[in-house]
């Protein structure tokens, strides 16, 4: 009877993780599993319009295929599944690569939830044949069981088009500041002394860190911390730990190049720091750090060894011009360090919506300045709107029952499994340092990068049509 209960608690806890996170693949049916666990499923249930397609010469999953929309002036999905109240993130994904044969990259509007929007932007470059995604993300409290992700059209010669939808519960803990009609759009995300992209499974909650350090600019010191392990039990926003095993290090350090518009936007900013040596009786590292002319944090930084330490603004007006400014205290013998760093611009659905859909972000909304799409990590591997949706719970289910039987029978038989690799991108286009040591964020609304999945064969778990 024991085992029956632990059966059943497990079982449930898979079921409850399965619907809390979703990944939809774009313009596919059928569903599959990727190289680290992740589990894809197709479009059909979610959304009525558009069509769907897939990329010459790619073979991966999921970039292989998308769905674009020729018309309608608004296009959603709908009925995807997430925890009411529960703060989430929310990604998603377009990859052009000429797939109309028009050589015009497109710009369109994304609105989540009818509640957040942002603005994309193609903006790769027709003059060569490199792959480059961009990627909006926005993290808010669904007030429902399930939102919709739409894609508003902005230019009567531009057609919308989407790759990806990734959905991932937080802790509630987690983003403490976040308001209830807020959302948290994404203009950058930082690992600061890595040399590859950290994600899922190394963070959990499915954020994407892009790193940075000495290879951007040669006035930076890359630091690895010397603790065995470091403590993020007192940081709410529960960064991973590799990230804070990481840092950079100098004097008079700038971070500079930030993805907002020139206008301003109000921002949500979060440091993260953890001191990567040992210091002696005799050392001391203390700085105090600024967004333009504001404290960040109300007192000065004292980094603690194996130790992770969080600083948090928020309602400050920031603009593309902004810099974060670190500053040593006069008793610091020891130049300032940062590990992560966040930055979002606050959209308030309780304010004027901005028209067709979604809450006013003056960073991206309509009516707003747009932000800069001024980079992305590149990569990739070549070789029916407004009526109600099916609900997709079904072949979520179905695919999380045949998860637990899969690894239930692993107690009783041998199971081969590939070694998961971490996400990595084949290339950047990190921007360059400029000078006077300002480094910049190397972060914009909208990011590109390949996963060590798309490397790798997918496990399927159902056949796909396409």
């Amino acid at each position: 009877m024991a085992a029956v209960s632990l059966f059943l608690v497990f079982f449930l806890s898979i079921i409850t993780f399965s619907l809390a996170n979703i990944s939809i693949d774009c313009g596919t049916t059928g569903s599959y599993v990727d190289s680290n666990n992740v589990t894809w499923v197709g479009d059909e249930g979610f959304v009525t319009t558009g069509e769907s397609m897939k990329i010459p010469d790619m073979v991966k999953k999921p970039t292989n295929t998308l769905r674009y929309f020729l018309t309608g002036q608004t296009n959603c999905y709908t009925n995807i599944p997430v925890t009411k109240d529960l703060k989430t993130l929310v990604r998603t994904k377009f990859y052009y690569e000429n797939y109309d044969g028009k050589f015009a990259p497109p710009s369109f509007d994304v609105v989540y939830d009818g509640k957040h929007r942002d603005f994309v932007e193609i903006t790769e470059s027709l003059l060569n044949d490199e792959e480059i995604f961009y990627l909006s993300e926005v993290i808010f409290a669904p007030a429902n069981e399930t939102i919709s992700v739409c894609l508003l059209r902005t230019s009567p010669s531009d057609n919308p088009f989407i790759s990806s939808i990734e959905v991932y519960s937080l802790d509630a803990g987690m983003y403490a500041d976040l308001g209830p009609n807020e959302g948290f759009i994404l203009r950058g995300r930082s690992t600061y002394g890595a040399k590859e992209i950290i994600s899922y499974p190394l963070d959990p909650y499915g954020r994407l860190w892009f790193p940075l350090g000495s290879d951007t600019s040669l006035t930076l010191t890359d630091l690895s911390t010397s603790a065995p392990s470091i403590d993020i039990t007192g940081v709410s926003n529960k960064p991973p730990e590799i990230v804070l095993s990481k840092a950079v290090s100098e004097d008079g350090l700038i971070l500079s190049d930030l993805a907002l518009p020139l206008t301003g936007s109000p921002v949500y900013l979060a440091l993260y720091f953890s001191e990567p040596q040992s210091l002696s009786r005799t050392q001391r590292r203390s700085f105090n750090v600024y967004l333009d002319n504001t404290q960040v944090g109300s007192r000065p930084i004292v980094p603690v060894f194996g130790k992770a330490t969080q600083v948090v603004l928020r309602d400050v007006v920031a603009t593309s011009a902004s810099q974060i400014v670190f500053l040593s205290t006069s008793d610091s013998d020891l130049p300032p360090i940062i590990s992560g760093m966040e930055l979002y611009s606050i959209s308030d659905s309780s304010q004027d919506s901005g028209g067709g859909g979604g809450g006013k972000d003056d960073s991206g909304g309509s009516g707003g300045a747009k932000p800069r799409a001024n980079n992305a990590v590149e990569g990739g591997t070549k070789s029916n709107g407004g009526n109600k949706k099916k609900n997709k719970l079904p072949l979520i289910l179905g695919v999380t029952f045949a998860s637990a039987f899969a690894i239930l029978s692993s107690t009783v038989g041998v199971i081969f499994f590939k070694k998961r690799q971490n996400a990595k991108p084949q290339s950047n286009t990190i921007p360059t340092i400029s000078s006077g040591h300002e480094v910049g964020t190397g972060m914009s609304p909208l990011f590109g990068q390949q996963f060590a999945s798309d490397t790798n064969d997918s496990n399927v778990v159902q056949d796909e049509n396409q």
